[in-house]
């Protein structure tokens, strides 16, 4: 729980725990069933983001569909195998196709990361800036569909490509592909979408490098296509 409390930047008393001093009354009412399950839930959400899906936590918005748009994040094994290699792995490439949902899951384990843990800075990337907004909205998206009554959201500021968590000094920023736009900043961790159609794709993931051989993270997803994304892929760099 100290970790939890350090992490969230405010006290994070159980409600299960009375003071050395105060005298302990049992009653039906001494504990608040609501504050009990949000404070399981964050000591296995801090080590496990999985565990959200699982606990229908999480929240796409699917736009083919009229009637029923917002749907819980789908519970699949093989995107829960992803969630753990991502975990695991400072550099991720991987291939994608529509309606596998794998952008979504990448938004969400990214803010994840900027949630829970201390001194994160996410960036996501894509070819144009106005594209990497749409990433950042969709992580605004899945932090606002959150459920109070099972989560301890932190504190948020949000503006054009940007979420911010300033309890924890962590943020998500959306910039574009580009050398350049990379060196100026230090980042925990990297998102690159549609790598395979970036004009400047190997000069970003170059000048992504420092990152990772710090012990950051970079995700690299696409769908198919011959190019620098596919040499990546298959180990192919020279």
């Amino acid at each position: 729980m100290d970790k939890l409390e350090s992490i969230l930047g405010q006290p994070l008393q159980s409600p299960l725990t009375k003071f050395a001093d105060e005298p302990v009354i049992e009653t039906d009412d001494s504990i608040d069933p609501v504050a009990a399950k949000i404070a399981h839930n964050m000591q296995g959400y801090f080590q496990n983001p999985w565990l959200m899906v699982e606990d229908s936590c999480i929240y796409t918005l699917d736009q083919t569909d009229l009637l029923n748009p917002i749907k819980p994040f789908p519970n699949q094994p093989w995107l829960k195998t992803i969630s753990e290699i991502w975990l695991e792995e400072r550099l991720l490439a991987l291939y994608k196709s529509r309606r596998m949902t794998i952008t979504w899951l990448m938004v969400f384990l990214h803010l994840w990361l900027a949630m829970m843990r201390e001194g994160v800075a996410v960036f996501f990337v894509s070819d144009k800036e106005e594209k990497s907004d749409e990433l950042v909205d969709r992580a605004k998206f899945i932090f606002k569909y959150i459920p109070d009554t099972m989560f301890l959201k932190p504190q948020s500021k949000s503006s054009y490509c940007y979420l911010e968590f300033p309890g924890l000094n962590s943020y998500i920023q959306g910039v574009a592909q580009g050398a350049d736009q990379l060196r100026q900043f230090t980042a925990t961790a990297l998102l690159f979408d549609e790598f395979a159609f970036w004009e400047r794709a190997r000069e970003t993931f170059m000048a992504s490098k420092p990152t990772t051989d710090g012990g950051g993270k970079l995700t690299c997803i696409s769908s198919p296509r011959e190019s620098f994304f596919k040499e990546l892929c298959f180990d192919l760099i020279r």
